[in-house]
């Protein structure tokens, strides 16, 4: 008697299980059909229970909410704020650079060679604003570090503390968005993504549940197609869960194997 095998699919990461759910919502199709949709050169027997079509529909529906709550949790309200905050920072930087671009060609020698000491920096750690957010972040902490280090003296010789302090004030504000943002996320992650998991996870449950007591009452003639098919799936999930405790042991006796002295 064919039966879907036996899965914990709480092992899942978020996004795994949604691909795993999804999969198996599009095999439904080979369940039979409900009476009312049964073509009419198929037996009564060929019909789908009112049970299992209730079932396959919650399923579905649970499946989709499901996939709803994972896009609302890839834009919350203070994605936009970051974003802007990012632009300010690089805007910043850009106006800064240029600023001391040209006080490197004062007139006066010594204005020029203050504004090249801070210009060798932004030089340095180069343009950041093409980078991704975390690596701009570091290479822009490092530039104000160093610029700060120059003295207040010299940032005052060619007039440079407000351009700083708006490169630092947009950085910081940068920072706190970001802070912001990964609160919402984090969350949402726990909240309405856990939620809809779960709810989708139990309905999978117990859809299996159900097609497998169905195939022992009824045979599983009409059944095998989705059971195979679903085994299927899950024995490529079994595999990936299985390749992972494997490195993750390897990684753990790596970590526990003592040093080498040479």
């Amino acid at each position: 008697m064919k039966q879907i095998a036996s899965f914990n699919i709480a092992r899942l990461r978020v996004e795994e299980d949604f691909g795993f759910l999804k999969l198996v919502a599009s095999e439904t199709g080979n369940l039979p059909p409900a009476e009312e949709n049964r073509p009419e050169e198929l037996s009564m027997s060929a019909s789908a229970p009112a049970t299992l079509t209730a079932s396959v529909a919650t399923f579905k529906n649970a499946v989709d909410t499901f996939d709803d709550a994972l896009k609302d949790s890839a834009t919350v309200p203070s994605t936009a704020l970051a974003a802007e905050a990012d632009t300010a920072r690089d805007n910043a930087w850009r106006a800064a650079n240029n600023y001391l671009k040209a006080m490197a060609a004062h007139p006066t020698e010594s204005l020029r060679r203050t504004a090249t000491e801070f210009k060798t920096l932004f030089d340095k750690y180069g343009d950041p604003t093409s980078l991704p957010q975390t690596e701009e972040s570091g290479i822009l902490h490092n530039l104000l570090q160093d610029l700060k280090a120059i003295g207040n003296g010299k940032l005052s010789t060619i007039a440079f503390e407000a351009w700083l302090t708006h490169l630092e004030s947009c950085e910081t504000s940068f920072l706190a968005a970001v802070s912001q943002r990964t609160e919402e996320e984090a969350a949402r992650q726990v909240g309405i993504v856990k939620e809809t998991r779960q709810a989708a996870d139990a309905a999978y449950r117990s859809l299996a549940g159900l097609v497998n007591a169905l195939a022992v009452v009824n045979g599983d003639e009409t059944y095998v197609t989705f059971i195979d098919r679903v085994n299927v799936i899950i024995d490529r999930q079994k595999t990936v869960l299985k390749a992972r405790q494997t490195n993750g042991n390897k990684r753990k006796e790596d970590d526990e194997r003592p040093p080498v002295i040479g």
